[in-house]
């Protein structure tokens, strides 16, 4: 029972490739439904771990492949000695801003490409970095840690103030991203940004989670850490945009198949974003989507409900959108209201409103 249990979690952690099964979450939805469907499922996902044979490969060197060029703008140099390769998606016209956009959990730069188009058009740079253990770095498949991932999202943030100093400069971040960028605006040293725009961040950690995946987490990472996941068994949609889904399995710089302890590292930052949601006091526009199949309702309802009335926070609830906001079917309404909220005009949509429902009705 040991070994199912530890599989199962495992592969309900893990990062999905191909039509949308962005995370291996199926054994959470099945754990909703019944104990007796769980512990089923928990056997096929043995199963499948079994058979896919997953175990610590090197991950190697990105290629670029035909219709996945690598794009490389340049490096950030970080203080501790990092040098994260970035992509810059210019401002078309007079620069009236820049966003520091960092991308979710196995994502690389490339994941910000369709938002930035939007942004480009009204005169916002944004650089997207591959941060450590993604994408093109040095340490592709090593999880960094939450430490590091927050102290060099600061050090970008503070390279980039010094670049422009007289523009506006915001920290954008998707789900790990937005974990990310949740505790820095929670810490006591937070960078010397204009805000934060945070899409579905990552806070199904902590007492979120609950005892149970923690301490089934925990023996996973106990006895298979290297092993490598490939999460082909799930059915969870990140995203109701497919063409958007295939291009994010087949580029290049995309992690496919972390290890057991990356994954239990994902967690321990989850864990720590959301109780960080508790001291956030930076200003900040938090997105989500009614679609949401990650990151449960339950947990961002937790992490809404923790932030300090008086923080500098606008919600934003979409009934249509999943877990990949800006890369949805429906991302028109949430690309103006990032807009409107860098251009300093705010959210134009009813997303606000739609927040203060969610919040009230307790929903789950």
């Amino acid at each position: 029972m040991v070994s199912v249990g530890v599989l199962g979690l495992a592969l309900m952690l893990s990062m999905s490739s191909g039509l949308g099964r962005f995370m291996s979450w199926a054994m959470i939805a099945a754990f909703r439904r019944g104990p007796k469907l769980a512990v089923f499922s928990a056997v096929v996902s043995a199963a499948v771990l079994a058979l896919a044979g997953c175990a610590g490969k090197p991950y190697g060197v990105p290629r670029a492949a035909p219709g996945f060029p690598i794009v490389t703008s340049g490096y950030f140099h970080l203080a501790d000695g990092a040098v994260l390769p970035y992509r810059l998606y210019p401002a078309r016209g007079r620069l009236g801003a820049v966003v520091l956009a960092l991308h979710g959990y196995t994502d690389s730069r490339d994941g910000w490409a369709m938002l930035a188009k939007v942004l480009n058009a009204h005169g916002i740079a944004v650089y997207a970095p591959d941060q450590s253990g993604f994408g093109a770095t040095p340490d592709r498949g090593a999880w960094p840690g939450t430490a590091r991932l927050v102290d060099e999202a600061r050090d970008m943030s503070v390279l980039l103030r010094r670049k422009y100093p007289d523009q506006k400069l915001f920290v954008a971040g998707e789900s790990m991203g937005g974990a990310i960028g949740l505790l820095l605006g929670a810490s006591a040293d937070p960078p010397p940004v204009d805000g934060y725009i945070l899409s579905a961040p990552a806070v199904w950690g902590g007492a979120a989670l609950g005892p149970f995946y923690h301490a089934v987490l925990d023996m996973a990472d106990t006895f298979v850490p290297g092993m490598r996941l490939t999460g082909q068994a799930a059915h969870v949609l990140a995203s109701d945009n497919i063409a958007a889904l295939i291009a994010f399995s087949r580029d290049p710089l995309t992690l496919l198949g972390p290890t057991v302890a990356n994954i239990a590292g994902m967690v321990r930052l989850m864990g720590d974003a959301q109780a960080a949601c508790a001291a956030l006091h930076e200003p900040a526009l938090i997105l989500y989507g009614g679609h949401d199949e990650l990151i449960p309702k339950a947990a961002m309802r937790r992490c809404w409900d923790a932030i300090p009335r008086r923080a500098p926070v606008t919600l934003a609830y979409y009934p249509p959108d999943y877990h990949l906001i800006t890369r949805d079917l429906e991302r028109a309404t949430p690309d103006a209201d990032i807009l409107g909220y860098i251009l300093g005009t705010g959210p134009v949509s009813s997303a606000p409103s739609e927040a203060t429902v969610f919040l009230a009705s307790g929903a789950f």
